[in-house]
C-alpha cells in the first residue's frame, strides 16, 4: 500500500513538473513571437540614455562614475542595480532578453484578460484569431506602415496612455515594468487578490511613478473584496500592498524630500514647465487623439458593465479624473509631476483588449457557418497574419527602419570611445527645444525620421549626441535629454544648461572669462558642429570630420 501511494505521488509530481515546463515553453514561444513582431531598438536609445546611466556607471562602463549626472540621486535604484549586475557579470545582450520577457508578460496578461472575458466560449481557432489581431495591432510592421502613409503612428494610440506615457516603449527601461500592473489586473480577475497586489506593488518598486496607479488598482481590488464580504482577504491585501511598497515610498521621501520650500517649488516648476511640459501640463497633451483615447476607455468600460473588470476600470478612471481636475484647478506642479493621468497606460491597453474581444466574439457569431466549413482555411489565414507580423518586425529591425538616430555622429563617438582617458569631461552643443509651444498632443517618433539639431522641429528634443555618454563611456558636462530629480540638482542642471547654451551662441571664446570658466567647470574637451570653428587660444583641434569637430583644452 505504501509503495503504491509513493508511486502515485511520484506520478503527480512528474505531471506537475511537466505541466509547468509546458507552460514555461509556451510562455517563451509567444514572448519571442510577440517580441519579434513588436521589435526593440539597439542599445542605447532615447530614454535608455538616462535610465541606464546610474547602473552602467556602477557596473564600471568607461569612466561614467566621474559623470556629474551619474552622481546625482537615482530615481530608479532597483533598475540601476539590475543594470549594474548585468553589465558587470553577464553581458549587455541580456538587456534585450529582459525586454523580450517583459513583452511576454504583457502579451500573456492581455491574453489572460481575453480568456476571462470569453468565459469559455472561445474555441482554439477563435483564440488564434484574437492572438493574430493582438500581435498585428502591436506590430512594428503596422506602426511603420502607418507612419509612412500618414506621418503618424496611429496604432501606437491603442496601447499607449495619454501625455505620451506608456507601458511598452522603445526597449528596456523602468517604465516597461508597468506590464506588472496589467498582470496584476489579469491575476485579480482570476481570483488571486494577494498575488495581484504583489504584482502592482512590484511595478511601483521598479519605478516610483507607478505608486499612484498601483494605489488606484489596490483600492479597486479592496472595494470588490469588501463588496463580496471577503473581509479577511481585503484586510490582508491592503496590509500586504502597503508593506511591499513601503521601502520604495521611504526611499522617495528621504531621497527627494524638499531641501527648502522655495528650492523645491522652483525645481518642480522647472520640471513641469521647462523640461517635461508634454507629460505634466494637461493643456499640452489634451488634443483630439487624447479625447479619442478617453472615449475609447469609456466605451470599453460600458461594454463590461456589471463585471469586476467594470469596477476596476471605473474606479481607476474616476480616481485619475478627479486628481486631474484637482491639478487643473490648482495648477499644482507637484501633483502634475505625480501624473494622475498615468493610470491611462493601464486603461487604454485594457480597453483595446475588451473591444477586440467583443469584435472577435461578434465575428465568430456572424460567421459561424463559414467557420464550420472553412475553419482550416481561416486558421491558416490567422497563422499567415502572425507570420507576416513577425517577418515584418525582423525586416524592420534588420534594415534599421525604426528607432533611428544620428548616424553622422558615429565616427566622432568611435574616436572618443577609443581615446578617452580618466578625468576628462566633454562639453557638447546643447539645443534647448521650445517644448511649450507648437503642436499640442503626444506622438510616437519611433518609426518616423528622427528630429535633428537645428531642424524645423524645434518643439521636439533632438536625437543628436544623446547617446554620447553610454556609447563612449566618457563623462559629459550636461545635456537636455537626461535630467536629475532632487530639487537642488534640478537647479544645478538648469544652470548648466543655460551656461552651455550661452557658450555655443557666442562665436569667439578668446574672452579670458570664458577660458577661466571652462577650466573652473572641469571641462577638458569641447565638441562643435563642422559648420563652425571655435576661436580660442586654449583649444586645440584634435579631431575633425564632415560633421563634427573635437577640441582639447590645453593645460
Amino acid at each position: 500500500m505504501h509503495h503504491t501511494t509513493g508511486r502515485k505521488q511520484g506520478f503527480l509530481q512528474r505531471s506537475l513538473l511537466l505541466r509547468i515546463g509546458n507552460q514555461g515553453l509556451r510562455f517563451l514561444f509567444w514572448a519571442l513571437l510577440f517580441g519579434l513582431a513588436y521589435t526593440q531598438p539597439r542599445l542605447y536609445y532615447s530614454n535608455q540614455n538616462q535610465y541606464f546611466l546610474h547602473g552602467l556607471a556602477q557596473g564600471g562602463r568607461g569612466f561614467l562614475k566621474e559623470d556629474w549626472l551619474a552622481n546625482t540621486a537615482d530615481p530608479t535604484p532597483v533598475f540601476s542595480a539590475l543594470a549594474a549586475f548585468t553589465y558587470r557579470y553577464l553581458h549587455e545582450s541580456f538587456f534585450y532578453l529582459y525586454y523580450i520577457f517583459i513583452l511576454g508578460i504583457y502579451f500573456h496578461a492581455l491574453l489572460g484578460v481575453f480568456e476571462h472575458l470569453s468565459n469559455g466560449w472561445a474555441t482554439a481557432r477563435i483564440r488564434l484569431c484574437f492572438i493574430a489581431l493582438l500581435v498585428l495591432l502591436h506590430s512594428a510592421l503596422l506602426r511603420w506602415t502607418s507612419a509612412q502613409l500618414s506621418g503618424v503612428d496611429y496604432p501606437w494610440y491603442f496601447q499607449a496612455g495619454v501625455a505620451n506615457q506608456y507601458v511598452l516603449g522603445a526597449g528596456l527601461q523602468p517604465s516597461a515594468f508597468g506590464v506588472l500592473l496589467l498582470l496584476s489586473v489579469c491575476t485579480f480577475l482570476h481570483d488571486r487578490p494577494l498575488t495581484a497586489a504583489a504584482w502592482s506593488a512590484l511595478a511601483a518598486v521598479m519605478h516610483a511613478t507607478y505608486l499612484l496607479p498601483a494605489a488606484f488598482l489596490t483600492l479597486a481590488y479592496l472595494y470588490l473584496l469588501l463588496r463580496a464580504k471577503r473581509l479577511r482577504e481585503a484586510l490582508f491585501g491592503g496590509v500586504w500592498s502597503l508593506l511591499l511598497v513601503l521601502p520604495a515610498v521611504v526611499y522617495v521621501l528621504r531621497t527627494f524630500a524638499p531641501s527648502s520650500p522655495e528650492t523645491f517649488a522652483e525645481a518642480q516648476h522647472l520640471l513641469a514647465h521647462f523640461r517635461i511640459p508634454h507629460h505634466a501640463q494637461v493643456d499640452r497633451w489634451l488634443d483630439g487623439i487624447a479625447w479619442a483615447q478617453i472615449g475609447w476607455v469609456a466605451a470599453a468600460t460600458y461594454l463590461v458593465r456589471g463585471s469586476r473588470l467594470f469596477v476596476i476600470l471605473a474606479v481607476c478612471f474616476l480616481l485619475g479624473l478627479a486628481l486631474t481636475l484637482v491639478q487643473v484647478g490648482t495648477a499644482n506642479d507637484t501633483l502634475a509631476l505625480l501624473f494622475p493621468w498615468r493610470i491611462s497606460v493601464v486603461l487604454v491597453p485594457l480597453a483595446t483588449i475588451i473591444i477586440l474581444t467583443r469584435l472577435v466574439q461578434g465575428l465568430a457569431a456572424w460567421s459561424s457557418p463559414a467557420l464550420f466549413r472553412w475553419g482550416r482555411a481561416l486558421q491558416m489565414a490567422w497563422i499567415g497574419l502572425l507570420v507576416l507580423a513577425v517577418a515584418g518586425g525582423i525586416f524592420i529591425t534588420f534594415f534599421d527602419l525604426g528607432y533611428r538616430t544620428n548616424t553622422q555622429e558615429l565616427p566622432l563617438l568611435e574616436y572618443v570611445r577609443a581615446h578617452k582617458t580618466k578625468g576628462e569631461v566633454y562639453l557638447l552643443p546643447v539645443e534647448v527645444p521650445d517644448l511649450v509651444s507648437g503642436k499640442r498632443g503626444a506622438a510616437s517618433l519611433n518609426f518616423t525620421p528622427p528630429p535633428r539639431r537645428s531642424s524645423i522641429q524645434k518643439q521636439v528634443i533632438s536625437v543628436d549626441l544623446q547617446q554620447f555618454r553610454l556609447f563612449t563611456g566618457a563623462p559629459i558636462y550636461i545635456d537636455f535629454k537626461s535630467i536629475p530629480y532632487r530639487d537642488v540638482e534640478v537647479l544645478e542642471w538648469h544652470q548648466r544648461i543655460l551656461w552651455n547654451q550661452q557658450r555655443y551662441e557666442q562665436r569667439d571664446w578668446n574672452d579670458e572669462q570664458i577660458k577661466a570658466e571652462l577650466k573652473r567647470r572641469g571641462i577638458t574637451h569641447v565638441v562643435a558642429t563642422a559648420d563652425r570653428d571655435i576661436p580660442c587660444a586654449i583649444l586645440q583641434l584634435i579631431y575633425a570630420d564632415e560633421y563634427y569637430r573635437l577640441y582639447r583644452l590645453l593645460p
